[in-house]
């Protein structure tokens, strides 16, 4: 049976927390036509497809086996997608002690899964012409440091490819005590400035990281409470769905920006962060990133 007319979406981390709330989110729209559920685990997938079915009334969602933290679980997940994906929320990620393990493809956890894993995603559909309007990439404050929660804010001597590099395999930490909340920043911080990256290479599409602000109630992470949360208020205007607002007007996010809270705050309006940090858009930067992400992709 063919698909029929409307957008299509797929969603990473679609079984719980935020990514589930999203594809409830979205199934309500009707100009939804299809929702591709990314998920690690068949049989989660299976319940929390069978859950948004009975919730939503609507039987539009599809499961996809991907494992993020699995650049060849990426690959075959990709190619089980037929078509156009009009929307890519890329919202799985991993914060805790065991996020610092390496996985199969000799990056951290923490990186696979919040960063290796989605470029691998959305770039294959990019290469393939199959990504039709927007990527959302879920980003958090902790990639500009939370004093309040004792969380650095990534800092680099250079921020050239090598730098930034050590991070994706873990060698930053080599010389001393692990910090994972540090690495968590680290990997956000560096995958907002790939999003920024990919907006210059391609004009025509829109590729934007959001913070969903603080939360809780998310699966993100068994160990800690994770500030994660895709508030429908942003994400849904950012993938070019309208929707009502409880309260304020549609906001307009551009490609290319990273859009958080205010400084020093953790939920509230969202505001470009390179109002507070000018790195955040520097070209240059933008470029290691991009380079140093590829050192690890064959």
């Amino acid at each position: 049976m063919s698909t029929p007319p409307g957008k299509t979406v797929m969603i990473t981390g679609a079984n719980v927390g935020i990514g589930k709330d999203v594809a409830r989110q979205l199934a309500l729209r009707p100009e939804t036509a299809r929702i591709y559920l990314a998920c690690r685990n068949r049989d989660r997938a299976t319940a929390a497809k069978a859950e948004l079915e009975a919730v939503t009334g609507r039987r539009i969602f599809g499961i996809v086996v991907m494992d993020v933290a699995d650049l060849s679980s990426v690959r075959a997940g990709l190619a089980a997608v037929d078509g156009t994906v009009d929307a890519l929320v890329m919202n799985a990620g991993v914060i805790g002690p065991r996020s610092m393990e390496l996985t199969g493809d000799g990056v951290t956890n923490v990186f696979a899964t919040n960063v290796l894993g989605h470029v691998v995603l959305l770039e294959g559909l990019l290469a393939e012409g199959r990504l039709g309007e927007v990527a959302v990439l879920a980003g958090s404050e902790a990639a500009r440091g939370l004093p309040m929660l004792r969380m650095k804010r990534p800092s680099f001597a250079s921020t050239s490819a090598d730098e930034l590099a050590t991070v994706i395999d873990g060698r930053y930490f080599a010389d001393g005590k692990t910090d994972f909340n540090l690495a968590f920043g680290q990997a956000k911080y560096i995958g907002a400035l790939w999003m920024a990256y990919l907006a210059r290479q391609h004009p025509d599409r829109r590729f934007i990281t959001v913070s969903p602000g603080a939360t809780t109630g998310t699966q993100a992470s068994n160990d800690i409470a994770l500030p994660l949360r895709m508030a429908s208020k942003y994400v849904l205007p950012a993938m070019g769905f309208s929707h009502k607002l409880e309260v304020g007007a549609k906001p307009t996010l551009s490609s290319g920006v990273f859009y958080a809270s205010a400084a020093n705050k953790l939920k509230g309006p969202l505001v470009d962060q390179a109002g507070i940090f000018p790195d955040l858009a520097n070209p240059s930067f933008q470029d290691h990133a991009n380079e140093a992400i590829h050192r690890f992709i064959i």
